[in-house]
């Protein structure tokens, strides 16, 4: 079987990112607001829902400028994420697909996952590869195992 070419590609913060963790924070707005129109009197849940609305809004914003600078690397045999001093193997699932932009779980041996949104104006030039790679069977040798074994 044909084995994906190695890529590496920049992971972290992406406009992308940011533009839908704004319109999901617009969108809460709206329901706030509409809510807050909607009652005739206003007590301690429309202002822990307003409170609730501002400290998720400021966490997603806080966590998406804070998104770690890394490369994740496919050398034809494994995934790694290269981040600071550290290259742990990752096993990657795409979750969203944008073309222009993909969602990621990266999925550690051991360790909580972690969720990246490569984009393709960091390297355009590598990335048809990187998407080469990732939807390439043989690139995920566990998914591959699992498949190719019968069920019980």
């Amino acid at each position: 079987m044909y084995n994906a070419p190695a890529v590496s590609f920049p992971v972290g913060r992406s406009r992308f990112q940011m533009a839908v963790t704004l319109a999901v924070a617009l969108a809460g707005a709206v329901a706030q607001g509409a809510w807050w129109l909607a009652s005739v009197a206003h007590g301690k849940a429309h202002l822990l829902g307003l409170l609730l609305w501002l400290v998720f809004c400021g966490w997603a914003v806080w966590r998406g400028l804070r998104a770690p600078q890394a490369q994740l690397a496919w050398d034809g045999q494994e995934w790694r994420l290269h981040a600071g001093g550290l290259s742990p193997i990752v096993t990657p699932q795409v979750i969203l697909d944008a073309q222009h932009s993909l969602l990621l779980c990266l999925r550690p041996v051991t360790g909580l996952a972690v969720w990246v949104w490569p984009a393709q104006h960091a390297q355009p030039e590598r990335w048809l590869a990187l998407r080469r790679a990732l939807f390439n069977p043989a690139s995920h040798p566990a998914r591959s195992r699992l498949a190719a074994s019968p069920e019980v």
